[in-house]
């Protein structure tokens, strides 16, 4: 699926364009219309500019679900978001109760060893394409494609 019918499904699922306005602009890209024409309305110049600025050094991290059916989930996160939101989980992470802290130590997972921040920090200077690549054959849905990279 190219770039432009991607950021046109993530800009329906942010509410930046309707459905209809989606499946016009979609359809267009599919019937082959000039470019010219495609391109004089307002909604494929937003996904025109929203695509630029995405390849102009900012970093996403990135988590598709493909289904041969149809697109599961298509989620673009920018890292300095993540890095931003780290410093919250910091301190988020003090109001886990001691009885749920302590099941999860026992567990192995020591909240107060998680250094969030360095693990975002790992993941902008050390992580570039994909981190999970997964493939599955469920027998309702067909073949599913998990995806999670860095971007």
């Amino acid at each position: 699926m190219s770039s432009e019918k991607m950021k046109i499904l993530e800009m329906i699922q942010e509410g930046k364009l309707t459905a209809t306005e989606g499946m016009d602009l979609l359809k267009a890209m599919e019937e082959g219309l000039s470019e010219e024409k495609v391109s004089s309305t307002p909604e494929f110049n937003l996904v025109k500019k929203e695509t630029a600025g995405q390849s102009s050094g900012g970093r996403f991290l990135r988590v598709r679900v493909l289904g041969e059916k149809a697109l599961k989930v298509n989620v673009s996160v920018p890292l300095s978001l993540i890095r931003s939101a780290s410093k919250l989980v910091v301190y988020a992470m003090s109001f886990v109760p001691a009885d749920k802290r302590s099941e999860l130590e026992q567990k192995g997972f020591d909240l107060q060893a998680l250094d969030v921040e360095e693990l975002v920090r790992l993941v902008e200077e050390t992580v570039d394409g994909k981190i999970v690549d997964v493939e599955v054959a469920d027998p309702e849905e067909g073949r599913i494609k998990v995806e999670v990279c860095v971007e």
